[in-house]
């Protein structure tokens, strides 16, 4: 109990710093880890090793992503093709109907694109879809997000619905039909939040860290003239989901020795695949980038990247102080021996350990492990506790994971700002949404 009350107070305090002070998210994280890891009684050195380990692996798994995201980010702003993107977009769907081509391009996205990373390269996109309908940004991007969080929770080869579906016991083919209906209801219903919610409220309600929002939402279109092609300007986009997609399909029909799996896997991986659509990108855009931008780019978008993978790392830090303090194993444990509806139990579990650790899919796992006594004493189908475990996985997300911090940065909005737009969106509408899907599977 201590614990819990002692991580909770660390909690509150950091949440505090970041909304309330100009002391800065990236602190104020930091600051809260070691409250919460030296509250807890994890010990002074084992608070500072899982705090510099949770940064340096945040730092290892996403921080090259996070780079050359935002350099090929940069060439697509720089040579137009974003405003070709979305005034192709706009032509096929309207501009009434703008939100619809971005969230079906999110839920189509994320299914075998690690979100976070899915994020950066549609950034570009909602920006200029933004500029096109001069509706606020925020409104678009989490729209946008939210598709990309639901097939990431609900479809393999996602990593984390495909784990789930190993350790219950369901078939993938099974997890996959029932994930991509229940995404898409979900999609539906963050679009219906977004387009009635959020659109409706006042400028003010989104808070901008700078000025960056509001200059982009009223910038002036660009002439046809100068972008490039549809072809041009999609294909760097399209190359690494391509090639992260048909990596993903290899490795689950391929033997692990196979000589074709062995080349997927080196130009399927999430960084190599990303520095090929840059290379893609430098040899079709040159032509239409600003003089002397054909490697400027590069510099311009180092700059913006740093300060995303600080922030980005050090909520990483934070997660893996709070795992080390066993807060969310205290959770599950609690949960497991209660006497609540059966549906609700995978969910709670997940959703509380996302809550108390950051990961989506650690929480997912930890779902899975401890729902099995209930599939097998036949409380529940296993397609039924997969559907409540993701849908948990959308639950508990606030400033402990990276998909927050992506977030907040590249579309330039405050703390406060995402916690009502991004983090509501996917704690009540996402999770809402997935937990009434599993209810009525269970009752089927």
């Amino acid at each position: 109990m201590q614990t819990m009350i002692v991580f909770l107070l660390g909690l509150a305090v950091m949440l505090f710093l970041m909304i309330k002070t100009k002391l800065g998210p990236f602190m104020s994280m930091l600051l809260g880890g070691l409250i919460i890891g030296m509250g807890c009684g994890v010990g002074s050195s084992e608070t500072i090793n899982a705090l510099t380990g949770g940064f340096g692996n945040t730092c290892k798994s996403i921080g090259l992503v996070i780079i050359f995201g935002t350099i090929l980010g940069t060439y697509l702003e720089k040579s137009n093709s974003c405003q070709r993107i979305a005034t192709s977009l706009l032509k096929v769907t309207g501009e009434k109907n703008a939100s619809v081509a971005l969230a079906a391009t999110g839920y189509l996205v994320s299914i075998p694109v690690f979100s976070d990373v899915a994020l950066i390269m549609l950034s570009p996109i909602i920006k200029a879809v933004s500029k096109k309908t001069g509706k606020v940004i925020c409104v678009f991007a989490t729209l946008t997000a939210c598709a990309l969080l639901c097939t990431n929770a609900y479809v393999a080869p996602t990593p984390a619905p495909l784990a789930v579906a190993a350790v219950i016991g369901l078939d993938v083919g099974t997890s996959i039909a029932y994930g991509l209906v229940v995404a898409a209801i979900s999609t539906v219903t963050a679009g219906l939040f977004c387009m009635l919610f959020l659109d409706k409220k006042p400028a003010g309600y989104f808070t901008s860290t700078d000025d960056t929002g509001k200059k982009e939402a009223v910038a002036a279109s660009v002439e046809e003239s100068q972008m490039p092609s549809f072809i041009e300007a999609i294909l760097p986009i399209l190359i690494p989901i391509i090639l992260i997609v048909v990596n993903s399909i290899c490795g689950m029909a391929l033997a692990k020795e196979s000589p074709v799996l062995a080349f997927t896997g080196f130009v399927g991986d999430k960084n190599i695949a990303l520095v090929i659509g840059i290379i893609s990108a430098i040899l079709l855009l040159k032509k239409k980038l600003p003089e002397g931008e054909t490697f400027g780019a590069i510099g311009d978008a180092l700059k913006t990247a740093g300060p995303v993978i600080f922030i980005t790392a050090a909520g990483g830090a934070l997660a893996k102080v709070v795992d080390a303090t066993g807060a969310g194993q205290m959770f599950a444990d609690a949960l497991a021996a209660s006497f609540l509806p059966v549906i609700l139990i995978p969910f709670l579990i997940t959703a509380l350990s996302k809550f108390a650790q950051g990961s989506g899919s650690v929480a997912a796992l930890l779902g899975a492990s401890l729902s099995i006594p209930l599939i097998e004493a036949g409380l529940m189908s296993p397609i039924a506790a997969f559907i409540s475990i993701s849908a948990g996985s959308h639950c508990g997300s606030h400033v402990n994971n990276s998909f927050f911090w992506v977030f907040a940065e590249f579309f330039g909005y405050d703390t406060k700002t995402t916690l009502k737009t991004l983090c509501v969106a996917q704690n009540v509408v996402l999770a809402g949404t997935g937990l009434l899907c599993a209810w009525v599977i269970s009752v089927i």
